[in-house]
């Protein structure tokens, strides 16, 4: 590695929030040094609310997945009186971890080294051969602060949560209208990508590369076109709703609470609603419905939402069905990609939806991401990587920028 390179990998964290330049990309040591990655996991992954799974994933008592982050696991579980549990997956013995597949079922919570046991709950109930002055009480699992939004399951592991009360105020009527308590996830897939998680999460955060990277995305949401392209399919848009109703007004609901403008102890949330091209009702390959009405809608109006709530967690809104992301990181340069894909609880696979048919357009979307992330992380590895200039169509990502470096210390 040459010095200069070295020296853009291995700035100071304090140096490069000091440096930032409002509207430019970050420089290269937000990616590549150990520092940095060390202090997100504190500030970061450790404090606001994460996407977890669903609640149809955990359906019966003992059901359980785990969600990993880099060095930390979580086992989500169903517990005894129906409630959903969050545990850290590190025995209070010798901290092995105690589930070791990924999902599965289970009466009690068994760690396999030295057979320390605890209830669905958290609570130790068996420790073999301690001291008569061992109290069991004082031993339980460390657990995780667990929200649901519906069906959907959100974790802190924060010791004092940012607070989510703003968010189900300002959308609960969004959550009835499209019936977030009655989904049930239809499919759960992984995407490993070579790159960090912020590349990730920033492709996600910007619609520049949609038109030259994603054909198959462009040709359905008109947020792809140029700015004024997409203003006039807004426009048209608007215009063919019935602006009385009352379906109308909650699904173009916008509160643009943005990550950078959250209040403090707030976690920072976003809805609203944008046109596809006329014509399409939903995103497939032939832009046609692929599954049941959600929740209590009278029928297509040519539009998908967009919920966001935090840093990492990321839902698409189809009037038939809806997409799940959320990016995490396994390491400084490693990440993975889940997609959710939900549809109504009641909707059956082969009567009232196509798996393949369901799925198609953000397996081929997030695959081609994968290529542009992981080519992204290779760009910035170089000596010569600098940051570049943000475009018209990235003004979101600054938002997303802004969010992280005020996170990370920016004053």
């Amino acid at each position: 590695m040459s010095t200069n390179k070295q020296k853009q990998a291995h700035k100071p964290l304090e140096d490069l929030l000091k440096d930032y330049r409002h509207g430019w990309s970050l420089e290269q040591g937000f990616y590549k040094n150990p520092e940095v990655y060390r202090a997100e996991q504190e500030r970061i992954f450790r404090k606001h609310w994460i996407f977890a799974g669903h609640t149809s994933q955990i359906p019966n008592v003992g059901d359980y997945f785990l969600l990993e982050i880099d060095a930390e696991s979580i086992i989500v579980v169903r517990s005894n009186s129906g409630d959903v549990k969050a545990h850290m997956n590190v025995c209070r013995h010798r901290g092995s971890h105690i589930c070791l597949e990924k999902h599965g079922t289970a009466k009690a919570l068994v760690c396999p080294y030295h057979a320390w046991t605890y209830d669905l709950d958290g609570r130790l109930t068996g420790a073999r051969q301690m001291a008569a002055d061992f109290d069991k009480s004082e031993h339980g699992l460390h657990s995780a602060h667990v929200a649901l939004v519906g069906g959907l399951i959100f974790i802190s592991m924060a010791d004092e949560p940012l607070s989510l009360t703003p968010m189900y105020e300002g959308l609960g009527d969004v959550f009835k209208l499209f019936g977030f308590d009655n989904m049930k996830l239809a499919h759960h897939q992984s995407y490993a990508i070579d790159a960090n998680w912020k590349l990730a999460v920033e492709n996600y955060q910007e619609c520049y590369h949609c038109a030259p990277s994603h054909p198959e995305f462009a040709q359905i949401h008109a947020m792809a076109g140029s700015p004024a392209k997409f203003a006039a399919n807004k426009e048209r848009y608007i215009a063919s709703l019935d602006a009385d109703a009352a379906e109308t007004k909650t699904k173009l609901k916008e509160l643009n609470g943005y990550f950078d403008l959250a209040e403090p102890g707030i976690e920072g949330f976003q809805y609203g609603r944008n046109p596809l091209y006329e014509g399409a009702l939903t995103g497939s390959v032939d832009a046609q419905p692929v599954a049941p009405l959600l929740g209590k809608l009278s029928g297509y109006d040519g539009g998908a939402s967009e919920f966001m709530l935090g840093p990492l967690s990321f839902f698409l809104i189809y009037d038939d069905h809806m997409l799940g992301y959320r990016f995490t990181p396994t390491g400084q340069d490693k990440c993975v990609g889940d997609l959710y894909w939900f549809v109504h609880a009641d909707a059956e696979e082969g009567k009232d939806y196509d798996k393949a048919a369901l799925t198609w357009l953000w397996d081929v979307t997030i695959k081609a991401d994968e290529d542009i992330i992981v080519n992204n992380q290779k760009g910035v590895n170089s000596h010569v990587y600098a940051p570049g200039r943000l475009s018209e169509m990235e003004y979101f990502e600054q938002h997303f920028l802004n969010w992280y470096l005020k996170a990370m210390g920016r004053t």
